[in-house]
């Protein structure tokens, strides 16, 4: 080999191992797996927005509408440390490939009620377990592909980008829902269960064996429990996961309620989209600012995710005025993906591709725990209490909580 070949293989190395886009976008099986994640975004948007104002429609009780948001963290409690034990033992593609099927199905079981005058209360909350069911094998497999497919130095760029996509996708899917549901509820529910079949075609396409491969040792009731218990040590032995995973838990019991305080605090289903529509405005600018928040440690930008966050819900308190309360939930929406991409990209680099699934699920399981019982909770005080009394109950109690994170020497040193 030449002195200028030897030169140009090491530059061709070099330029292989930058933090890019670009290098990032060339790998072709993280393009079709972020094209599913933009299809199916799109559906989830909708399908949020219309299970929440369907229930709102049928029943118009806070109570009803926080037993539906609890219905699609139950499973995540009950099934997400399984899901991950089994995810991490393989075939991860056929998960992700099952699971947007069967998503699907439920979501068209749902338009075939409304079709024929059937829909109730109690079958939206059962519809809500099972497409949480199927979340739980769907995001560990997802978690375990972008890891699979992405090299480590390109995965904050993969974190971010997986971000701003939820992010643009969050700006049509509310207006689209809007439209959709001021047509009909079945439109936008049939909606989302065809980008569930469209996901299902992008993923089918990845061409990545590992994502196929299934373990050789035999599942048994030791080797499970063993590797339940892998995962909660991976997590243990992490000391700034150690560190945050209780403020994060009282974090999430603080901002469960704003999913049932959103559509009570407008008066229409147009209003409510535009608040959507805000939030993930903030989200886009919060994903695009963080790239620029890659040399501070990671603290830095969850920190100020979580005050930007709260200091607007608190401010919410006394707003009178629409457009206010649009440009506050904007603010809001900013700090949540400084938060969470901090978060994420810290999990994704610290925890080993052979235990992230599982580590992942119950990471997940242990933050989403609160949730039921804050929206229970939720549901029944607001009889109680007023809206605006609880925006500044998050953004007091969840300040007192981010500030003990703060204070934590060991979060603190988090690079």
């Amino acid at each position: 080999m030449t002195d200028t070949s030897a030169e140009a293989k090491i530059i061709t190395e070099s330029e292989e191992k930058k933090d890019t886009f670009k290098n990032l976008i060339a790998i072709k099986d993280y393009r079709l797996l972020i094209a599913g994640q933009f299809v199916s975004a799109l559906g989830d948007g909708v399908y949020a927005l219309s299970l929440i104002w369907a229930m709102k429609l049928l029943t118009g009780s806070a109570l009803y509408m926080s037993l539906v948001l609890a219905a699609e963290v139950v499973p995540t409690i009950l099934f997400g440390i399984i899901s991950g034990v089994l995810v991490d033992r393989g075939n991860q593609k056929m998960y992700m490939l099952l699971a947007d099927i069967f998503r699907g199905i439920v979501v068209v079981g749902l338009v075939l009620l409304f079709w024929f005058n059937m829909l109730q209360p109690w079958m939206l909350i059962v519809a809500a377990v099972l497409v949480s069911t199927f979340d739980a094998f769907f995001l560990p497999a997802k978690t375990v592909a972008i890891k699979t497919i992405v090299p480590d130095h390109l995965m904050t760029r993969a974190q971010s980008i997986s971000a701003t996509i939820q992010t643009v996708v969050g700006l049509a899917a509310p207006a689209l829902a809007g439209v959709l549901l001021l047509y009909s509820l079945s439109t936008a529910f049939l909606f989302n269960a065809a980008t569930f079949f469209i996901s299902f075609l992008f993923i089918l396409f990845i061409k990545e064996r590992a994502l196929s491969e299934k373990a050789t040792e035999k599942l048994n009731l030791k080797i499970f429990g063993k590797d339940l218990k892998t995962g909660f040590k991976t997590i243990v032995k992490v000391p700034i996961l150690r560190g945050m995973i209780i403020y994060l838990v009282l974090i999430n019991f603080m901002l469960a309620p704003v999913a049932i305080l959103f559509p009570l605090f407008v008066d229409n289903v147009s209003q409510l989209a535009i608040v959507e529509i805000a939030f993930f405005i903030g989200i886009l600018v919060g994903s695009i600012s963080i790239n620029f928040m890659n040399k501070f440690p990671k603290i830095v930008p969850m920190v100020t995710g979580l005050f930007l966050m709260l200091g607007a819900f608190g401010s919410l308190a006394f707003s009178n005025n629409f457009s206010l309360t649009t440009i506050l939930v904007a603010i809001a929406g900013i700090g949540s993906p400084l938060a969470s991409i901090a978060l994420q990209s810290l999990f994704m680099v610290k925890v080993p591709r052979e235990v992230l699934g599982r580590s992942q699920s119950t990471m997940r399981v242990l933050l989403e725990s609160s949730k039921p019982i804050s929206l229970l909770l939720t549901g029944a005080l607001l009889v109680h209490f007023s809206i605006s009394s609880f925006f500044m109950g998050i953004a007091i109690f969840g300040g007192i909580v981010v500030l003990m994170m703060v204070l934590n020497p060991v979060i603190r040193k988090a690079e």
